[in-house]
């Protein structure tokens, strides 16, 4: 992914009207118009304005719906960010999309026309490769589990590797684990999925596991994914139950196994070309407030998935599959990402394995 020269953004607060929000329905008019839009806004207070008053407009998309724990946090990140500064920064946040997909907001970000994302962990693979593997199926036991490797050696890694290539990673917030829904058939088994269209992310992961377990992996946007389900197009799908919810996927499903396969995190990052911008005082205060925002994100998570697997006992049929079966189903996932990244699948792997007796017993 190529970083592309972007004009600099005026640093003064605008007073210039917004224009209304544009559909989604034709996604790049709107995006291209969103972003020249903002990037106007922020540089209206130049010249003499621009130096009585030093504030300034940071972009913040995401591709979460309302309610979901991402973007509450994002808006809780934001609210944060305006109390500590008395308004001085602000962090416009544009959520369900309306800046792009998740692949379209990470070239924004690289390119310095949108200041920060809180994004996925697919998208984000691409510009990481090793990211991929905090997806090795049943890695972790738990959430918990993945935050304690997540947040020591092994994030430190990623977030270096992020910096070379054109975002300052803020913190990881939690994409949650990842069940499967399907409209066909209960999952009790391996055997189960055989044959079954699941539409995935654009991600390799999450592919070949599914392919390992003898479904038929199909890649969909996210936003894409309600209709598809509804009209058939696709027989299921793996996502954590507070996406499912969020999103109203439960409306066209009506199975869901709980089988925890995979961990996700949302990477939250900033342009490096936006970073170098600020000055060292609040560098340190938004890495701050997004740490903080990435507890409450996180507690969200933990509380709103907890409230939804109780309904979902009472609206989908449910299942608690064998995990030990699952996970030797995929044992050769794991050979083939050894291979592909052997230093970072030595340090996560081992990382894992250190803390997992510690989380065993609160597996899904």
């Amino acid at each position: 992914m190529t970083s592309q020269p972007s004009d600099p953004r005026g640093p003064g607060r605008s007073h210039c009207r917004r224009s209304p929000r544009r559909p989604r329905g034709l996604r790049a008019t709107a995006v291209l118009g969103v972003l020249a839009l903002t990037a106007g806004l922020a540089s209206c207070g130049t010249g003499a304005d621009a130096e009585a008053d030093d504030s300034r407009r940071l972009l913040l998309g995401h591709g979460a719906e309302p309610g979901n724990p991402r973007s509450l946090a994002a808006e809780h990140f934001s609210e944060r960010v305006a109390e500590e500064t008395d308004g001085r920064i602000e962090a416009q946040v544009l959520g369900q999309e309306s800046l792009g997909s998740d692949s379209d907001m990470m070239v924004s970000v690289a390119s310095g026309t949108l200041d920060m994302s809180v994004n996925s962990q697919g998208p984000f693979s691409p510009v990481v490769p090793e990211a991929n593997l905090v997806g090795l199926p049943f890695l972790f036991e738990n959430s918990e589990h993945a935050y304690e490797v997540i947040d020591g050696e092994a994030g430190d890694h990623l977030a270096a590797e992020a910096e070379e290539r054109g975002y300052h990673v803020l913190a990881w917030w939690d994409n949650g684990v990842r069940d499967i829904t399907n409209s066909t058939r209960p999952i009790e088994d391996v055997e189960d999925l055989r044959g079954l269209q699941i539409r995935t992310p654009d991600d390799p992961m999450t592919i070949d596991i599914f392919r390992s377990l003898g479904a038929s992996p199909t890649p969909m946007a996210f936003g894409e994914l309600y209709l598809g389900l509804r009209q058939g197009a696709v027989d299921g799908q793996e996502n954590p139950v507070v996406n499912i919810h969020s999103s109203s996927l439960h409306e066209v499903q009506d199975h869901l196994a709980v089988t925890g396969h995979k961990y996700e995190l949302n990477p939250f990052v900033i342009s490096t070309q936006t970073w170098a911008t600020l000055d060292e005082e609040d560098q340190e205060l938004l890495s701050e407030l997004a740490i903080e925002a990435r507890d409450h994100q996180r507690a969200l998570m933990q509380k709103q998935t907890e409230e939804i697997y109780s309904e979902y006992e009472d609206t989908l049929e449910v299942t608690h599959p064998d995990r030990e079966a699952f996970r030797e189903a995929t044992g050769d996932v794991y050979e083939s990402w050894r291979q592909e990244h052997p230093e970072f699948y030595e340090l996560i792997t081992e990382a894992a394995e250190q803390t997992r007796a510690t989380h065993e017993e609160d597996a899904p």
